[in-house]
């Protein structure tokens, strides 16, 4: 079974999302994203679009954030800006205009729909 989402009204594969981020799909999350602000020294923060583009990937791919390709933020930084818009409830906004959009275009089976989590307790104890 392939997993597709609508973009842009067509139809694509969620390998085709993971190689390039729609911008339908960026136009929904940027006016929601807190702006990224840089004080001027340092290096300059990586951008709302390729961190959202990167967590897409890694929630697609299934990858760790230690394995994030190069031609994306890395997986730390990633995981950083994730922590920081779902503590402003913004990443939870962004992704129900999503799911409210999908179900205007297809539906949603509910019946269908599955949960997976991968907090479990290790064996033996192990961490």
């Amino acid at each position: 079974m392939t997993m597709r989402v609508v973009s842009e009204g067509v139809v694509m594969r969620l390998s085709s999302l993971a190689r390039r981020l729609p911008d339908s799909v960026w136009s929904l999350f940027e006016p929601i994203l807190p702006p990224v602000v840089w004080s001027g020294e340092g290096r300059p923060p990586a951008s709302n679009h390729a961190c959202l583009h990167g967590l897409l990937y890694v929630l697609i791919t299934g990858l760790g954030w230690d394995y994030v390709p190069p031609c994306f933020p890395c997986g730390k930084t990633i995981k950083g800006r994730l922590d920081r818009w779902l503590e402003l409830d913004a990443f939870r906004a962004a992704w129900q205009q999503m799911a409210e959009r999908y179900q205007q275009l297809h539906g949603i089976n509910w019946d269908k729909v599955l949960l997976d989590g991968s907090k479990k307790p290790s064996k033996k104890g192990a961490r």
